[in-house]
C-alpha cells in the first residue's frame, strides 16, 4: 500500500469516528421518571444542647457545649482543669460506663501535668509523649482497679476517656 493511499484511508476512518462520536453527543438522554421529592429536614431545637440515646443494653448522651467536669465521673480520677471541655459523650452500658470528652485550649504541657496528676491519685501510668512548638502531642493511659483514663492529644486539643467496669 503506497504512503499516499494510506493516508487517505487514515483520514477517511478518523473522520467517520469522529462524525459518530458527534453524533452521539447529539442524542438526548431518556426522560427519567419523576423521583420521590427529598424529605427536608426538620427544625432542630438549638436551645438544647444536648441529646440522649436509649436502648434495650444501654444509653449514650452526648453533651454538646462547653461544660465543667461531669459530676457524676468516679472521685478517683483526677479533675481535668488544663483547658475546655467541648463535648461530652457519656454511655451506659452492662459492661460499664464511660465519658469521652474532647478538650481544646490547653497550655503546652497539659499531658505531662496530666499524667503527674493520675500517679498522685494512685494510678499507674504509661506515656508516648513528643514536645512540639504547638505543645505536647502523644497520649497517657491510666490504669487503677476497674478505672482507665485515656488522654490522646496534639497542638492544644485532645480527647479523654475514662471507662469504669462494674
Amino acid at each position: 500500500m503506497s504512503r499516499n493511499l494510506f493516508s487517505k484511508t487514515t483520514g477517511t476512518l478518523s473522520l467517520i469516528v469522529f462524525v459518530s462520536v458527534l453524533g452521539a453527543c447529539n442524542q438526548k438522554t431518556p426522560e427519567l421518571p419523576p423521583s420521590a421529592p427529598k424529605p427536608v429536614p426538620a427544625a432542630a431545637d438549638t436551645s438544647k444542647n444536648s441529646v440522649t440515646i436509649e436502648s434495650g443494653r444501654g444509653s449514650v448522651e452526648i453533651i454538646d457545649a462547653a461544660k465543667p467536669w461531669p459530676d457524676d465521673v468516679p472521685a478517683d480520677v483526677p479533675r481535668y482543669s488544663f483547658g475546655t471541655i467541648r463535648k461530652i459523650i457519656k454511655t451506659e452500658t452492662p459492661e460499664g460506663s464511660s465519658w469521652d470528652m474532647a478538650i481544646d485550649r490547653l497550655p503546652e504541657h497539659a499531658l505531662r501535668d496530666y499524667e503527674v496528676a493520675l500517679k498522685a491519685k494512685g494510678f499507674e501510668t504509661t506515656s508516648m509523649i513528643v514536645a512540639e512548638k504547638e505543645g505536647d502531642r502523644g497520649s497517657v493511659t491510666g490504669l487503677k482497679g476497674q478505672l482507665t483514663v485515656v488522654l490522646i492529644g496534639s497542638g492544644g486539643s485532645m480527647s479523654l476517656s475514662i471507662i469504669q467496669k462494674p
